[in-house]
């Protein structure tokens, strides 16, 4: 264990930081290790090595040059000690069972009293606290009669107060602050426990009373000379960071103080800290409050706060303040502030907060603060407290780029996620994206962030615009369009299917929402910005493809194939739009069900060209998309499912197949031949039918083209059997095939 102590006392950084993780680990590993040899000595009836090795393990909490793994060792080692004060417990207890007239034994009740423990039982109790007077280190004697202490029941019927306040008296004697914060904190634990504490918790208050010089003197900087430096200086530690090692131990004190409901308790234990009482000791006061006491309290301990403020404050003392403020309103949330407090609570901290340069205090104040805003106080401070917000990251920013010009000012990382935070806040509160993206600060604030904090607001924001249906205001779309490319954007190949689904399925909501009230061609125009935008999201490709088929379906309902020069070339620029966008979607199966439903759209506006090269891509891709190293292939669905595919796509292509016009130079049947060769050429599931099925599908459609007149047409379109009427070369191929 010393040797691991001597590791942890080394604070160079690379390497041996690696080291002092270890080495913690190991640490434990070796407590746990003493307290297995103490139950196997203590099983062998070896009580004497037990107590050794139980001293042994006491005396850890005399060297703290642990540093910040004390309180750890702290909760380790007392439980350790406590384990073997219940094993001794236990063996005086059966000690003391009382004889019957039979020649047996019976335990004793719970309520015994002193005067019924058999002698024998009396004398081994005594016995165990000479071996604990014996110990000449002052830290391991006091934990050790401490773990005991419960056996004072053996030997006297009222509490051990007087052992208590012995004990209190002996840590006076541990000169390192450190060790003795907890051994006092554990002197109160154990009055507690045991009955010596009174209805004022009058022990609790005079333990912390002698606690708070040492607290004091570790926060004064002046104090130099005071012993309790060289303690500080020797684990290279700053004295907050010391101070915030022994905040446990006094939270925990003041918590045993704050359960009694009389407020001049209050008032005791802020004394202690002095005229002016130091910010890590109101943080500790405040966290161990109750919720009505701070609401009772609520301006007077924010004053308190305050008046340790001055323009000269260093970034740590701004930080404990921040705690502090954020503490106390965090009890808000739990019990509400009285009514007529509510304001001034607000105005009390802002006329300190508002003064702060450093952005990180000042904007974890201002986001813990907003919550209180909206839930107790109007929309005009809400409006006031964000504009103030927007006005110091502009500050801050603003003097970034004035120290470095070269470099892009941009916030801290803390400081980022809490302006995120607070916008996501502000997002769920309001749900109406419209009103939003019209607040200046909210779109400012959203521009600054930066990295997973944009992320996390932008995908706040488009579910805030999804929930709020059409999304028509060209301000509203810009800004969703910006935070669903951010979405976008942060998706790449090592990101989770998981991520990859949410950030789909945001994107596809934005575009479904997006409104254009008959603009076509705006609407044309943002499916092409967001295929480039959304390049990523196989989905969002999809559903670009079905709003720009949805468009030339618009178009035909309003005015049929009386096409103007403007529409014909709208309706040729979404068919150009889908058969540029499709292959991007990834698997076969989509993009032959997008190129059949584009093609179906075009024909009826009599495209006849594009048409053609849909149905030839869409053979093309049926075709290619066979063998191991297709992407997005028949290969990645299930074989049962891949042959429905394709029957599917086979029936669609025919039906297609009778209205489109043959090639005049190529042949009628030039596409039929190339679907065909697909059929051929698949790897059809041996004990299915649907490769039969696929070929019983192409009969209805050669034989409808070798009719005189096929079953169906489509206005204004010349199918073949116009183009080829009279041709026996045409009727004897149709034969043929």
């Amino acid at each position: 264990v010393e040797a691991r102590l001597a590791e942890l006392e080394n604070t160079a950084t690379g390497a041996n930081a690696q080291t002092h993780r270890i080495s913690q680990q190991e640490y434990v590993t070796r407590l746990h290790r003493l307290n297995e040899d103490i139950a196997n000595a203590w099983l062998a009836e070896d009580r004497v090595n037990a107590l050794k090795l139980c001293v042994k393990v006491a005396k850890l909490l005399g060297d703290t040059k642990v540093g910040k793994f004390y309180p750890v060792l702290f909760v380790l080692v007392t439980e350790v000690i406590e384990t073997v004060g219940r094993l001794v417990y236990d063996r005086i207890l059966r000690k003391s069972e009382e004889s019957t007239s039979e020649g047996g034994t019976k335990a004793l009740p719970e309520d015994f009293k002193a005067s019924r423990v058999r002698t024998v039982a009396k004398n081994t109790c005594r016995n165990w606290f000479y071996k604990i007077a014996t110990i000449r280190d002052i830290v391991p004697r006091i934990y050790m009669e401490l773990a005991l202490f419960k056996c004072y029941r053996f030997i006297q019927d009222e509490p051990p107060t007087v052992q208590i306040r012995r004990l209190m008296k002996m840590s006076r004697g541990v000169a390192d602050p450190l060790a003795a914060a907890y051994v006092r904190m554990y002197i109160a634990k154990c009055a507690l426990a045991y009955g010596c504490e009174t209805e004022d918790s009058a022990m609790t208050l005079e333990i912390l009373k002698e606690f708070m010089p040492s607290y004091v003197n570790v926060l004064d900087e002046t104090a130099d000379e005071d012993p309790a430096t060289a303690y500080i200086f020797r684990l290279g530690l700053r004295r907050t960071e010391y101070s915030e090692l022994m905040d446990p131990a006094m939270e925990w004190l003041i918590e045993c103080c704050a359960t009694n409901p009389n407020p001049s308790l209050l008032h005791k234990v802020l004394y202690m800290g002095g005229e002016t009482p130091p910010v890590p000791f109101l943080r500790a006061v405040f966290r161990s409050l109750s919720p009505t006491v701070v609401r009772e309290n609520a301006l007077k301990l924010i004053a308190l706060v305050g008046a340790t403020s001055t323009d000269e404050d260093s970034l740590e003392h701004r930080d404990a303040m921040a705690d502090c403020y954020r503490t106390l309103v965090d009890k808000f949330d739990v019990i509400a502030p009285n009514e007529g407090d509510r304001l001034a609570i607000l105005g009390d901290v802002w006329r300190v907060v508002q003064k702060w340069t450093h952005v990180e205090p000042y904007l974890r104040v201002a986001e813990r603060f907003l919550l209180y805003v909206i839930k107790y106080l109007a929309q005009g401070e809400l409006e006031t407290l964000m504009k103030d917000v927007a006005r110091h990251v502009h500050a801050h920013l603003a003097q970034a780029k004035e120290r470095e010009p070269t470099k892009s000012a941009e916030l801290p990382a803390e400081a980022m996620r809490c302006v995120e935070r607070a916008l996501r806040v502000v997002t769920d509160q309001f749900r109406d994206v419209d009103y939003l993206v019209s607040l200046k600060w909210y779109v400012y604030l959203g521009e600054i962030l930066g990295g997973e904090a944009k992320v996390k607001f932008s995908a706040a924001l488009l579910k805030c615009g999804s929930s709020a249906g059409s999304i028509s205001d060209p301000m509203c779309l810009h800004t969703l369009l910006e935070a669903a490319r951010t979405v976008h954007d942060d998706i790449d190949g090592m990101s989770s299917e998981e991520s990859r689904a949410e950030a789909e399925s945001l994107v596809v909501d934005f575009i479904n929402n997006v409104s254009f009230a008959g603009d076509f061609e705006a609407h044309l125009n943002f499916l092409v910005t967001a295929r480039s935008a959304f390049a990523n999201l196989d989905m969002a490709q999809e559903i670009l493809v079905y709003h720009a088929i949805s468009l030339m379906t618009s178009v035909y309902e309003r005015v049929g194939v009386e096409h103007t020069n403007k529409t014909k070339a709208f309706v040729n620029a979404c068919t150009a739009y889908c058969q540029i966008t499709i292959p991007s979607v990834r698997g076969v199966n989509v993009r032959l069900q997008l190129f059949m439903l584009t093609a179906q759209a075009a024909i009826v506006h009599g495209l006849i060209q594009q048409v053609d090269g849909l149905i030839r891509s869409a053979v093309t891709d049926a075709q290619e998309s066979g063998g191991e190293t297709a992407v997005g292939g028949w290969i990645d669905l299930p074989t049962d499912r891949a042959g429905a595919e394709m029957l599917d796509f086979v029936r669609r292509c025919s039906a297609l197949l009778v209205v489109q016009p043959g090639n005049l130079e190529k042949g009628a049947f030039l596409v039929f031949r190339g679907l065909m060769k697909v059929v051929e050429d698949f790897d059809w599931e041996p004990s299915s039918a649907d490769e039969v099925r696929a070929y019983v599908s192409l009969i209805p459609m050669i034989t409808a083209m070798a009719q005189e007149t096929i079953p169906f047409k489509i206005d204004g379109l010349q199918s073949n059997d116009v183009l080829f009427a009279g041709e026996e070369a045409y009727v004897e191929e149709a034969t043929e095939l």
